[in-house]
């Protein structure tokens, strides 16, 4: 099986299938000239003076235990809290301020565990954000969870599936219910059509694992037909244990970083002209990956120390960190490097997993 994966692309490789466009109906001109300026931020032709999207982790708590998730793979360094409301009232004040379009209100463990998550969604919409995103596992996701959450004003939620079987399911989203989780997806978009909300953008998604690798086709078959389900999207899963800890360049001079990786295929990460992230803590980092206490120099700064998002954006470390990515040079930032390494060895890893299968399945 060939993959074809751009791999100088940003580190969270996805794939979707449309499958239904009934969402693209009503866009106004104002999410569209949003969107024509997101995707020239990946494509790292435009920086705006405020980001036009942000990350919000609204809750460090979780139901499960995936295996792959960089919260699994933690040395419990983050403790479980919800988004400090000093924080996110600073994040609003900004938002209204600056005009942000779309807020994604995850980040690395379950939303829904917070129980000021619907009105944590009202307020972002009543300071003008026309997109606001969730992801879930969907365990939590009860029919009254389903109303609130479209009452509040989703407009996108991605429901975290990742396997078209019970037995696979319970190896991959530990703790989760499957049987109970499919039931919840299938009520939300029932609830979804009985309430007209055809704008509410719906995906399911699989991260690609050597665990359920095998169920890639299973899983498009089981959703393909989906009334109200808009995307199913598949994606690689990365390594995170690699951000635990240092590597074996950590700190090395820069001139000794490029001889080393002088030959290496050329990396252009595009997130840092996207969006930062704003964790439970107050801290605003670049991008999605794990900050752990060895890496906590590539936090931007902290809104509850007296930083602002705008001041972070627009600083120079965040500069440094375009400009490194524009030179192609992401070995000499030491969470870059350590997250372009494990992306492509998870990559290879994959492909190997799927070039196993091929000759199972020859035989």
């Amino acid at each position: 099986m060939e993959r074809s994966v751009d791999l100088e692309a940003y580190w969270d490789r996805l794939k979707e299938i449309e499958i239904d466009t009934s969402w693209r109906n009503n866009l106004s001109q104002e999410y569209k000239h949003y969107r024509e300026g997101f995707e020239k931020a990946q494509r790292r032709e435009f920086v705006a003076d405020f980001p036009m999207s942000l990350e919000i982790e609204s809750s460090y708590y979780c139901n499960l235990k995936c295996p792959f998730c960089p919260r699994t793979v933690s040395s419990n360094e983050k403790q479980d809290l919800h988004m400090n409301p000093e924080c996110w009232k600073r994040t609003l004040a900004e938002c209204r301020e600056h005009k942000t379009y779309a807020m994604q209100m995850a980040h690395e463990a379950e939303s829904l565990m917070n129980p000021k998550i619907f009105e944590m969604i009202s307020q972002a919409r009543e300071a003008g954000i026309i997109e606001i995103g969730l992801h879930t596992n969907a365990n939590l996701l009860l029919p009254k969870v389903s109303e609130k959450l479209i009452d509040a004003g989703l407009t996108k939620i991605n429901f975290s599936l990742d396997a078209a079987t019970s037995d696979t399911y319970s190896k991959v989203r530990v703790g989760g219910n499957y049987e109970k989780t499919i039931n919840n997806i299938h009520t939300f978009l029932k609830i979804k059509m009985e309430r007209n909300a055809e704008y509410l953008r719906t995906r399911v998604s699989f991260v690609e694992q050597e665990d359920n690798i095998d169920e890639k086709g299973a899983f498009y078959e089981m959703w393909k037909d989906t009334p109200g389900l808009n995307f199913i999207a598949f994606q690689e899963m990365i390594d995170f244990g690699p951000f635990e800890y240092p590597d074996s360049d950590w700190d090395k001079p820069g001139s000794e970083m490029a001889a080393k990786y002088a030959k290496e295929k050329s990396f252009h990460c595009s997130h840092p002209w996207e969006m930062p992230i704003i964790d439970v803590e107050g801290n605003v980092n670049p991008c999605g990956a794990p900050v752990r206490s060895h890496t906590r120099s590539f936090s931007l700064g902290n809104l509850l120390k007296g930083d602002t998002i705008s001041s972070c954006w627009n600083g120079d470390k965040m500069q440094q960190v375009r400009s490194l990515h524009n030179r192609g040079e992401w070995y000499k930032n030491n969470m870059c490097r350590v997250c372009v390494k494990s992306l492509r060895q998870s990559h290879e890893d994959l492909v190997d997993v799927e070039n196993k299968l091929d000759v199972n399945a020859e035989k």
